[in-house]
């Protein structure tokens, strides 16, 4: 039983780690003074975000100012965040430890000692940690602490019920593994039926919805609680956090935000967003199943829209995509070049990617200017295409200014 509960924890934190968590340095404090990337641009991966290169050059530099006597406390979150940006997750809670033993009961110390020891495969620690964050600051990081730990019950939920075949995790998180022998029980006389585990809540939004409701009513159903607007925003805003500090083209990520954005079958830019979102799910996972899942579910977010089609949407995602990759490349070779030539990299990262505001504080720049796929007036199935219509219409039109000026013209002429 133990080794059992012991692997459900081992998958759970694999799972947590590739949907990342909320993680505070530096960087985090510059991106919560500005205004954050837009879902597109975070659902592409065209936002500013650092390099390999730029880490280890950080380690460096911060090591450098505490030897020097430079004691701030954000140095060792820089550090740790470092070197749990480049996997190293025994050394990033070994530094928030120092600083702990030095500054201690700071919320973002819990804050990144929740990510770390989750992303190390200690999800029981992790899980601690977050919730000593947010004793201390409830609403920090636009509630992206109180999002994670949704997440992570979420995944524990699903894989209670049955979302892990095989020792592995079952993509979609809304697939039921158990379809077919299911519908083989429905046919066999109930001593002779297979127990199955329940479905449970499928949804990511429904299973938030139904933690917030009152279930005290009658007849209450999970299925069909549903959050206020408000709500429903502060869960977005907070998935977005996650994926613009953590792996922006997690899945599990990018399936919850789908779940979020569409949840009841609105006719709007969410729908959209939501589609590129499943589409970008079936790009990162190398089970065809899944992908083909994804791609049906991208379909259905967009099935009610006048004038787009999937496969105008994916092509228009395809080059997003395109200008994202052009864009990080160019990112990364630039810091290359800052580290090489001795400048301050941040200060050239800032000058780079961010530019004053009107009330003085900087703001984020993202200077890819993506395509919008917008819906379209449906054209009358009967009527000539347009084109056509235009040309027809130019001719008449010339037509009737030449009929109706040629008669002046010539008799002014003969008299000349």
């Amino acid at each position: 039983m133990k080794n059992s509960i012991r692997s459900l924890f081992l998958i759970l934190a694999v799972l947590v780690s590739t949907a990342s968590a909320c993680l505070w340095d530096y960087d985090t404090l510059l991106e919560e003074m500005s205004e954050s990337p837009t879902a597109i641009e975070l659902v592409t991966g065209a936002f500013p975000r650092h390099s390999t290169d730029f880490y280890q050059w950080r380690i460096e530099d911060r090591q450098q100012k505490l030897a020097a006597g430079d004691d701030k406390q954000t140095h060792y979150d820089d550090i740790a965040v470092a070197y749990d940006k480049l996997h190293q997750q025994e050394k990033a809670i070994e530094w928030m430890l120092r600083k702990e033993a030095k500054y201690p009961g700071q919320y973002e110390t819990y804050a990144n000692l929740g990510s770390f020891h989750i992303h190390s495969g200690n999800f029981p620690e992790g899980a601690k940690y977050i919730l000593k964050a947010l004793e201390i600051n409830p609403s920090a990081h636009f509630d992206r602490e109180r999002y994670q730990l949704y997440v992570v019950q979420y995944l524990q939920h699903r894989v209670e019920h049955g979302q892990i075949v095989d020792g592995k995790l079952v993509l979609p998180l809304s697939r039921d593994p158990y379809v077919d022998e299911r519908f083989q029980n429905c046919d066999k006389p109930e001593f002779e039926q297979h127990e199955l585990p329940e479905r449970g809540i499928i949804s990511f939004y429904a299973f938030i919805a139904d933690d917030l409701a009152d279930k005290t009513v009658e007849n209450y159903k999970p299925e069909y609680a549903r959050m206020s607007d408000e709500e429903t925003q502060k869960a977005v805003q907070g998935i977005l956090g996650m994926m613009r500090f953590g792996q922006y083209d997690a899945p599990v990520l990018l399936e919850c935000l789908a779940n979020l954005l569409v949840p009841h079958n609105h006719n709007g830019v969410g729908n959209r967003i939501a589609a590129r979102a499943l589409l970008q799910a079936s790009y990162q996972v190398e089970d065809e199943e899944a992908k083909a899942m994804y791609k049906e579910m991208a379909y259905h977010s967009i099935a009610g829209q006048e004038g787009v089609k999937i496969e105008q949407l994916e092509a228009a995602f395809q080059r997003e995509l395109a200008q994202a990759v052009k864009y990080t490349d160019e990112l990364i070779q630039l810091e290359k070049q800052w580290i090489e030539s001795g400048m301050d990299v941040e200060e050239e990262f800032r000058k780079k990617y961010y530019k004053q505001g009107k009330n003085g504080t900087e703001l984020a720049y993202f200077p890819v200017v993506f395509e919008q796929v917008a819906p379209r007036r449906k054209r009358r199935e009967n009527g000539l295409p347009y084109p056509i219509f235009v040309t027809i219409a130019s001719i008449i039109l010339g037509c009737s200014i030449a009929a109706h000026l040629v008669p002046r013209f010539l008799p002014r002429r003969k008299e000349t």
